[in-house]
């Protein structure tokens, strides 16, 4: 899960801003002729070797916080892969002391439950646990989490119009299970459009678009959490997240705007800024290659 998620816990509990959990993608999450890009906000529907680095900066209720997710994976076989991460955390508000540190280590798997390239369907699930006492005394989590997850990405290339063919969809279903009583249990639910330029040119129709335009996909991230229970139910945060990701061979970087959804998320608008490094392209007979085929 993206620290972006986590977050959302802070303005319901109102005092302080901790930032934990780890950020999972997969480098090229390919069906037939799409490429889904890694989001910044939440995981993509593939799986691989790559290394995701994504800052972020919010505000909210006299509260700036500066946080930095970072996290690996390795393919095992050619439908899995270990993922492991953590993130930093630098949080400041008003009449409180800055909190700054590393959040609590999380690792977990990938799994790469279906691909279609005729449909450009694809999909994945993800299962990751965070734990206890693992990060920076003043940022960490005294409790562990289980993350189960859905991922998945839908291109229209089948579409009848032309201008559509260029589109897709992403999505994510998770749960976030801490593993104290008194931690709420919350519903991660996530969805991007995204508007793909390579797409467009190499398959629908060449419209003149050169470097560095060529390879971007301009993109709306909706990254959104829900309390399931123990005193917040119901209770939603999240964030409108428009932005525009460029592809390269081996890598990609992004940067999308934070508008808050609610006045329970916050009332300014933050900023994320990605970059990934695709380590199957960069290093594809070492730690690129899957360790069983």
């Amino acid at each position: 899960m993206r620290c972006v998620g986590n977050i959302w816990r802070l303005p319901l509990a109102a005092t302080t801003l901790i930032l934990c959990g780890m950020a999972t993608a997969g480098a090229h999450a390919i069906a037939g002729q799409r490429l889904f890009p890694s989001t910044l906000s939440f995981d993509d529907p593939g799986i691989g070797a790559e290394l995701p680095l994504v800052f972020s900066h919010i505000r909210a209720d006299g509260a700036m916080q500066n946080g930095l997710d970072i996290a690996v994976t390795k393919p095992v076989t050619q439908n899995f892969s270990l993922i492991a991460g953590s993130s930093y955390t630098d949080a400041t508000s008003q009449g409180t002391p800055t909190l700054h540190g590393w959040g609590n280590f999380a690792l977990g798997g990938v799994w790469q439950v279906y691909r279609n390239a005729d449909a450009e369907s694809i999909g994945s699930f993800s299962l990751s646990r965070s734990f206890a006492h693992t990060g920076s005394r003043a940022v960490r989590d005294d409790f562990s989490t289980w993350s189960p997850a859905f991922n998945f990405g839908k291109g229209f290339g089948q579409a009848g119009a032309n201008w559509l063919r260029p589109f897709a969809l992403t999505g994510s279903l998770g749960l976030d299970l801490p593993n104290r009583a008194d931690e709420p249990r919350m519903l991660n639910w996530a969805l991007s459009l995204q508007y793909s330029i390579p797409y467009l040119q190499d398959f629908v129709k060449y419209a003149g678009i050169k470097a560095p335009f060529d390879r971007m996909i301009p993109i709306v991230e909706l990254p959104m959490q829900t309390c399931l229970d123990r005193g917040c139910r119901g209770q939603t945060t999240g964030y409108v997240a428009p932005g525009v990701i460029r592809v390269g061979r081996r890598v990609q970087w992004g940067v999308e705007l934070l508008a808050p959804v609610n006045r329970r998320t916050g009332h300014s608008i933050g900023v994320m800024l990605g970059f990934n490094l695709y380590l199957d392209d960069l290093a594809p007979h070492g730690f690129g290659a899957p360790l069983f085929r």
